[in-house]
């Protein structure tokens, strides 16, 4: 899951993009199988970008075996990266609150190995 994560840092820096926060949540059950698969380790990614930033993520990820269902979220236009820490967790917070870990699609979902 590191090499993903290099992998996505390196197309976001590439097109002037910013990295704000990488989480990884861990192994954890899935809610149904998905390609066989019963447990996978999610992660949450918040970054900064444009257009062709995002059709590059998209790239990276369809193609990598490893993930096998991933979702991307687009923040109001008023959300400031350079903004307090406060605005990031309350962006995290209101996502976490519109679905529940347990019924979300993650953000990108690695299959066990």
């Amino acid at each position: 899951m590191d090499e993903l994560f290099s992998a996505l840092g390196a197309v976001v820096a590439k097109h002037n993009g910013t990295m704000l926060k990488t989480e990884k949540w861990g192994k954890r059950n899935l809610k149904y199988a998905i390609k066989k698969h019963t447990k996978g380790n999610f992660c949450f990614l918040f970054f900064t970008g444009t257009a062709e930033t995002l059709k590059d993520i998209d790239r990276t990820v369809r193609y990598n075996e490893q993930v096998i269902r991933y979702t991307v979220l687009k923040l109001e236009k008023n959300f400031s990266p350079a903004g307090s820490e406060s605005e990031l967790a309350a962006a995290e917070a209101s996502i976490h609150a519109e679905a529940p870990l347990e019924a979300a699609e993650p953000a990108a979902t690695t299959a066990e190995a």
